[in-house]
């Protein structure tokens, strides 16, 4: 038999192992959110903080599908949490939420929330929280892998932030 042949083989099957195992180890990094509790000022604790950021990060890196219990799970997770803790302040603001119109999109800006809120906590402003929060929603929603359907609305926010001019347009002057 050919050595060539065998090598090639059992590099395949070396690759594919490994990456079977990080598809596994990515897996099991979304903390099963059903054993935490979510009842007194205490429950919002670190353990608590890390499963909201674990939820968004899930979120936010799964190509979006309508029935995926995960998600479903992740997501109402994050929406208790938000409500609950008393560490961080979430407002939904209407500006950079209208265009989002569809609840599944809604979602996707609440994950966002969650990670500019943790991961950068130097960045107080709400409309500036929004804004970052927005453009991360807007980077999900133009991976083709995640399949969202983009609109009008979302077409124009997305040529306004390649302009740089996407506070401008979310936070114009009402008419």
């Amino acid at each position: 038999m050919n050595w060539y042949l065998i090598m090639k083989k059992a590099l395949l099957i070396s690759i594919l192992a490994v990456a079977t195992c990080c598809v596994d180890a990515n897996a099991q990094s979304l903390p099963d959110v059903s054993q935490i509790k979510l009842e007194t000022k205490e429950d919002y604790n670190a353990t608590a903080d890390s499963a909201a950021l674990k939820s968004a990060n899930y979120l936010l890196s799964m190509p979006y599908q309508k029935d995926d219990i995960k998600r479903l799970k992740s997501l109402q997770y994050l929406v208790k949490w938000m409500t609950g803790t008393p560490k961080y302040q979430f407002d939904l603001d209407e500006s950079a939420g209208a265009f989002l119109g569809e609840s599944d999109n809604l979602g996707m800006y609440m994950a966002a929330l969650v990670r500019v809120k943790i991961m950068q906590p130097e960045i107080k402003d709400s409309k500036k929280v929004g804004l970052e929060a927005t453009k991360q929603v807007l980077r999900y929603m133009q991976d083709p892998k995640n399949q969202v359907k983009i609109d009008k609305k979302v077409k124009a926010l997305i040529e306004a932030d390649g302009k740089g001019e996407l506070e401008q347009t979310l936070y114009k002057p009402k008419q």
